[in-house]
């Protein structure tokens, strides 16, 4: 999987939750973080749409921060 596409994709629903790279700054950790949850998310759902993966990922990340 790509990763800078990923991040690119993360981005962007972040910024769909109305964050910024300035509001929420992501440390290296955090960003493996996602990338991990959502490689392993398309491993369980192979068919699922990878937006819906991010989304969901970036979710659970942001409420459970």
């Amino acid at each position: 999987m790509d990763e800078r596409w990923l991040q690119k994709q993360v981005r962007n629903c972040l910024r769909h939750y109305g964050y910024d790279d300035d509001m929420m700054p992501l440390g290296e950790d955090d960003w493996r973080e996602l990338c991990t949850r959502i490689a392993a998310a398309k491993e369980r759902q192979p068919n699922a749409d990878m937006y819906e993966l991010v989304h969901d990922a970036v979710y659970r990340f942001i409420t459970s921060a």
